[in-house]
């Protein structure tokens, strides 16, 4: 598209001018009668443009009833934050400690002394 497509005509009567000002409007809050040339505006970014920390995605997932009925009554508390930023926070704190990470739950484990004795327990059943 060129960039002459992009640009749309927009006209102002003086009957809608006239209409405006017996609605309470002011001049700062519309345009004069006439005819204006303005551009369409891009609704998507280009690559590079944004910060993927500031964009939101919508995606469709499916998750444990249980898991959406903790987060919806933690956001049910006063002052609380909605139930999806909720759940984005405790998903960044995963992505940023790396406590997903095999090595970390490994690491989680293996220091855990009551995991330990009860392992040594059970395997001193076998």
């Amino acid at each position: 598209m060129k960039e002459k497509d992009k640009q749309l005509i927009y006209v102002v009567t003086e009957e809608e001018y006239e209409e405006g000002l017996a609605k309470g409007w002011t001049d700062d809050d519309m345009l004069k009668p006439g005819t204006y040339r303005v551009g369409r505006s891009r609704f998507r970014a280009k690559p590079g443009e944004t910060n993927l920390i500031n964009c939101r995605i919508k995606v469709s997932l499916y998750i444990d009833g249980d898991i959406m009925a903790y987060f919806r009554m933690r956001a049910e508390q006063p002052n609380a934050a909605p139930f999806q930023t909720q759940i984005n926070n405790e998903l960044r704190k995963i992505m940023e400690n790396g406590s997903g990470d095999v090595a970390t739950a490994k690491d989680d484990i293996s220091n855990n002394e009551k995991f330990l004795k009860a392992l040594k327990r059970k395997l001193n059943t076998v």
